[in-house]
């Protein structure tokens, strides 16, 4: 019992770990987009954040013991990267 509680226990934090880096990773695009003039350099940064975002979610390790909020919050960050990165680059 110790080990799955132990195992869940890290598989939440990268669950978290996630959300966490989307949020950070979103108030950076912010920021740049709000900038007056977006260069070509700027936008490969926002590219490649997004990229790994899309990347980072795609390798989460499922788990019927995580907290379905916890699930739910990465699932909209992981759609938000998705549609943003639609819309900029495809």
């Amino acid at each position: 019992m110790a080990f799955t509680l132990k195992t869940q226990s890290k598989i939440a934090k990268e669950w978290q770990s996630f959300i966490n880096d989307a949020d950070n990773y979103f108030q950076t695009i912010e920021k740049i987009a709000n900038k007056p003039v977006v260069t070509k350099k700027d936008k490969l940064r926002i590219k490649m954040m997004l990229e790994i975002l899309l990347d980072e979610y795609k390798t989460l390790k499922p788990s019927l013991l995580l907290p379905p909020k916890l699930k739910k919050e990465a699932k909209e960050k992981y759609l938000k990267a998705k549609k943003l990165y639609e819309e900029l680059f495809e």
